[in-house]
């Protein structure tokens, strides 16, 4: 006759249970990388850049195609490639106007124009190595092009450069 203690039931039920657990984990730690043949992990942190085709004033930024080459030049040694996006419908208030109630905005407060976004995911080295390139392209162009501010977003976070480094 056979006997069961209950107490290694329950032993060998925490054992299936844990022995299930652990598979399951080690299934989710598979590195997606690994699983779909990428050569290395991923990069995370995106850095865009928004170039617009006016300058402060309302007026076109004159060879706006080389600062869009520029910039996309200068986002794949930073990342290793680069994309820029169809120019998007963008608008911005002239400096001078800092009214907060819509009621007395006018359409000539608004700067109305077409934004192209050149972005890259960042390889983490090559980002800090080419940081004074990027600071230099950033002010330059928000110079030369006579921005009243220009933009760039990393990880998420929205930056604003109002004051350019003179020459």
């Amino acid at each position: 006759m056979l006997t069961f203690d209950p107490k290694s039931i329950i032993f060998i039920l925490e054992n299936e249970v844990r022995n299930m657990v652990d598979k399951i984990l080690d299934t989710i730690k598979l590195s997606l990388a690994k699983i779909l043949g990428a050569d290395e992990e991923p990069s995370t942190q995106q850095l865009a850049l928004y170039i617009p085709n006016k300058d402060k004033n309302g007026n076109k930024i004159k060879k706006l195609d080389a600062w869009i080459k520029r910039a996309r030049a200068l986002l794949t040694i930073i990342g290793g490639g680069a994309t820029s996006l169809p120019p998007a419908d963008g608008s911005w208030l002239i400096p001078q106007k800092n009214d907060k109630d819509i009621s007395s905005l006018r359409d000539e407060d608004i700067i109305w124009e077409k934004t192209t976004i050149v972005y890259t995911y960042i390889k983490a080295d090559n980002f800090l190595d080419n940081l004074k390139s990027l600071r230099e392209f950033l002010h330059c162009f928000g110079r030369e092009s006579n921005q009243g501010e220009i933009v760039f977003e990393f990880d998420g976070k929205f930056f604003r450069i109002s004051n350019f480094d003179k020459k």
